[in-house]
């Protein structure tokens, strides 16, 4: 059972199945609202997403290529987040709940053993960082998924950063997991793709941020004696946690909730500079690329170049920071 044979599994299912999350989404009157639509778009995409990808894993395991408990309390747990997306789709959700159910689903993660293994931490603390992780990074993804094309293209791209250190490390469970997940994402991406003909809502960027929290810390990185390939998935995710971070420091300057939809986002401030948003996804992308190759680099060596690696981050972070932190938008 290769992963390639999961890949296509999964990517087939997904172009075949998104089209019919857009008639769900008329069905049922599920719309993202536009300014410019009296409609709406259909939003609802992460459906597709979701059994895309459970195909794929689902192959793996009929093969006997996947532990099945650890899948069964990845499914278990996604399925919850994914549940709580569609509500809030449905009708909107209040934050505390949404996050009351991400450490529900969190816990469940920690029953079935996923949990961060840093050995010199004790038990209690890799419990408390595996949730807080959990809780960021699902979060960071719902509120990045603000721009056509977006969240999938980050999405593909973070997953191949970790796929070619789970695969280097010969992790098939990770490896499977990231292959299913990246290839609903490309078949999704095909109606994402600006002009997009449909959005993945909180239904699809809950599940895939709540997803790559969780094999990312399932992967293996560093014997002890390089302590710095541990910021590996920081690196590999530090796109969305950068606009998360960036997204609180501007709006606790203007005062505003973190959670109140406004165009603070570093993706949409490069459209206000006057980047179309093709432009301004691609900028993001390369972006991400940079990152993913930077992460690379910080997995498979020493602790010095991983620190250098690190540095030439923060560098390039503070640097576009403040250049798109002085654009002017809209209250």
């Amino acid at each position: 059972m290769s992963l390639l044979c999961v890949f296509l599994v999964s990517a087939v299912v997904s172009v075949m199945l998104v089209p019919q999350t857009i008639r769900i989404s008329n069905r049922f009157r599920i719309f993202k609202p536009l300014k410019d639509s009296v409609k709406g778009k259909p939003c609802v995409g992460g459906l597709g997403i979701y059994f895309a990808f459970l195909a794929g894993v689902l192959i793996a395991l009929f093969f006997g290529r996947v532990d099945g408990f650890k899948l069964s309390g990845i499914v278990a747990a996604s399925t919850l987040v994914l549940a709580l997306g569609l509500i809030d789709d449905i009708n909107d959700l209040r934050p505390s709940l949404k996050i009351l159910g991400e450490l529900l689903g969190a816990c469940i993660l920690i029953f079935f053993g996923m949990v961060t293994k840093i050995a010199f931490f004790p038990g209690w603390l890799n419990i408390v960082i595996t949730m807080a992780w959990v809780l960021f990074i699902t979060n960071a993804f719902n509120l990045l998924d603000i721009m056509d094309g977006l969240m999938s293209g980050l999405t593909v791209i973070i997953s191949l950063t970790l796929l070619v250190v789970s695969v280097v490390n010969k992790d098939s469970f990770s490896s499977i997991v990231l292959v299913a997940l990246l290839a609903a994402h490309l078949g999704f991406l095909r109606y994402n793709y600006p002009p997009a003909k449909v959005y993945m809502g909180d239904t699809g960027s809950l599940f895939s941020g709540f997803l790559l929290a969780v094999i990312s810390i399932n992967i293996s990185y560093a014997p002890m004696e390089r302590k710095m390939a541990l910021l590996t998935p920081v690196l590999a995710m530090s796109l969305p946690l950068y606009d998360t971070l960036f997204l609180i420091i501007m709006r606790a300057k203007k005062k505003r909730p973190i959670f109140k939809k406004t165009k603070d986002h570093f993706a949409l401030r490069l459209m206000t500079m006057g980047h179309s948003v093709q432009k301004s996804i691609w900028v993001m992308y390369i972006f991400s690329v940079f990152l993913g190759g930077l992460a690379i680099i910080t997995a498979f060596s020493g602790n010095l170049i991983g620190a250098a690696a690190l540095a030439i981050a923060v560098f390039v972070f503070i640097a576009m920071g403040r250049k798109v932190g002085m654009v002017r938008v809209e209250d």
